[in-house]
């Protein structure tokens, strides 16, 4: 799967956190896209199987998407911790590189470096960091 599609799944479950339907003009203003665009791109995870999208009530995202946008988030705060603890990054920069990093680590790479951080809980802005998602488990 692409980047853009684990953005997409990523900003799904995150909007929904807030409340209220996550449809095509929230997702557009989180993503900085168009709303073209995100109808086109719910098109495409409903067909995947990722989504379950109505046009006019909005997506939501189904098992196997949660899924992957759980493995998301868990990459980009472990990342954003690891970069912080061990790298030397400010509280400032680590998100930024972390949106670029968390689409690229293996499930090796996130295994070691949580294990190399004692398995945290939260990243250094506060925020839980999901459970390792356990495939077919």
């Amino acid at each position: 799967m692409t980047a853009a599609v684990q953005d997409y799944v990523k900003a799904i479950h995150l909007l929904s956190a807030e409340g209220g339907g996550v449809g095509t003009k929230r997702i557009a203003a989180y993503l900085g896209t168009s709303q073209p665009a995100v109808s086109k791109m719910l098109r495409l995870l409903a067909e995947r199987g990722w989504v379950k999208h109505a046009p006019y009530y909005g997506a939501s995202l189904t098992e196997r998407g949660l899924e992957m946008a759980l493995e998301v988030i868990r990459h980009h705060r472990l990342l954003e911790r690891y970069l912080m603890e061990h790298l030397g990054f400010s509280e400032d920069e680590v998100h930024e590189q972390a949106e670029i990093l968390e689409h690229h680590i293996s499930e090796e790479f996130e295994d070691r470096i949580a294990e190399l951080m004692g398995h945290p809980e939260t990243c250094p802005h506060g925020k839980p960091i999901p459970p390792k998602v356990r495939r077919g488990a």
